[in-house]
């Protein structure tokens, strides 16, 4: 399961990353052989806007074994900048099929031990939220080649261009950019390649 072969990539692509180009690849590069993807109005999205299931499971949606589902808020996809946070949340939630065996939330007891982080900061940091926040700057790294970013960020500095900009040329949402012109991104996400 190799990542960093995704993100090197990445680094050859010209334009909009296709998400499908990345399903494709993440299932060339993982133990997955079958992504799907759900939209349900099941989810709020103030509190969730997708979560990542991993086979085998019976119905209502069956999964083989080493088949995948991305479950996403429809409420989410429907909303102005739809297509915008259908891209980043299931980017976000591919990225899970790079995980390691510890780090998936694929029992009840785990599935909780995560949840709980969400809503108590002050709980200890469970291995499967470290995968939901690595999985969180994996898709940033694979949404945008590093030169790419790179230009952007110099863009922004020179008030060139703004961060609404990059966000509809990357189409993704305001809040991602942010994150990806943070100081700190290259420290971050050198550990995860």
């Amino acid at each position: 399961m190799s990542f960093s072969k995704l993100y090197s990539a990445v680094q050859d692509q010209k334009g909009v990353i296709s998400t499908k180009w990345l399903k494709d690849q993440a299932v060339a590069l993982s133990h997955i052989t079958k992504v799907k993807e759900q939209w349900t109005s099941v989810i709020d999205p103030l509190a969730m806007r997708g979560f990542y299931i991993e086979g085998p499971l019976g119905p209502p949606v069956p999964l083989e074994e080493n088949e995948c589902l991305i479950v996403i808020s429809r409420a989410m996809c429907m909303s102005p900048l739809g297509d915008h946070w259908r891209r980043a949340v299931y980017t976000k939630e591919l990225m899970h099929v790079f995980d390691e065996p510890d780090e998936k939330a694929d029992t009840p007891e785990k599935f909780d031990i995560q949840i709980e982080k969400f809503g108590d900061p002050n709980k200890a940091t469970s291995p499967q939220y470290r995968a939901e926040q690595k999985a969180a700057w994996r898709s940033m790294m694979v949404l945008c080649p590093e030169a790419k970013r790179l230009e952007y960020k110099g863009k922004i500095a020179a008030n060139e261009i703004s961060y609404d900009v990059v966000a509809s040329a990357l189409r993704v949402p305001v809040s991602f950019v942010r994150d990806m012109m943070r100081p700190d991104f290259e420290e971050i996400t050198a550990k995860l390649r």
